[in-house]
């Protein structure tokens, strides 16, 4: 394996694939969005979500005026709606109105939610970290949007055969990947194997 100590020429692109975030901010009367691909849960209780965002961007700015956002995300056919609203500035233009982007009300905060998205989170910021080159904003999230469709109604997880997220790869490129069919492994399953394990190494001994 090559050990590269000039991260930028390593690419820092690791860790992908995510499923990017559209995070969108309100101040006022204004709206914007931007594609966010560093973003994470926190906590169940209370429920936290925290999304990382470049001081540069406008978007930043609007959500330190306002205080909260909602995290919308998107699947594969929707992935022009990610990249435009990524790589272009809300200081220039209202994104909503240029690519036409349908939103629908939240319940709990008055930010937004796309109307195209597959789930989205309305949060309220309750803490604020500069780390680095970004900002790190914790929400607590308020209410969760979903199409039922999409997830399995028991475990509450994604159907991959009923949707296809978008994945991010970095660099701008992008990726939707349909389920081969899922497994799960259980911590019954994990502690039966090393048992197993261990059951046939006292044996050979």
């Amino acid at each position: 394996m090559r050990v590269e100590k000039d991260i930028e020429k390593a690419g820092f692109y690791q860790y992908y694939p995510v499923v990017p975030a559209v995070v969108v901010v309100k101040s006022g009367d204004e709206l914007d969005a931007l594609a966010c691909a560093w973003h994470t849960a926190l906590s169940f209780e209370p429920p936290l979500f925290a999304v990382a965002i470049s001081p540069k961007r406008y978007s930043c700015k609007m959500l330190k005026q306002n205080g909260e956002f909602t995290a919308n995300f998107l699947t594969f056919d929707n992935i022009g709606i990610i990249a435009a609203v990524g790589r272009t500035s809300g200081r220039e233009m209202d994104k909503f109105s240029t690519y036409r982007i349908k939103t629908i009300p939240s319940t709990e905060i008055q930010t937004p939610v796309l109307k195209d998205s597959y789930a989205a989170y309305e949060c309220r910021v309750v803490k604020r970290y500069t780390l680095g080159d970004h900002v790190l904003f914790v929400g607590e999230i308020l209410a969760v949007h979903y199409k039922e469709r999409c997830f399995d109604k028991k475990k509450k997880t994604p159907r991959l055969n009923s949707v296809t997220p978008a994945l991010y790869l970095g660099a701008d490129y992008y990726a939707g990947i349909q389920s081969f069919g899922e497994v799960r492994v259980s911590k019954e399953d994990v502690m039966g194997k090393v048992m197993g394990r261990r059951e046939r190494k006292n044996n050979k001994e």
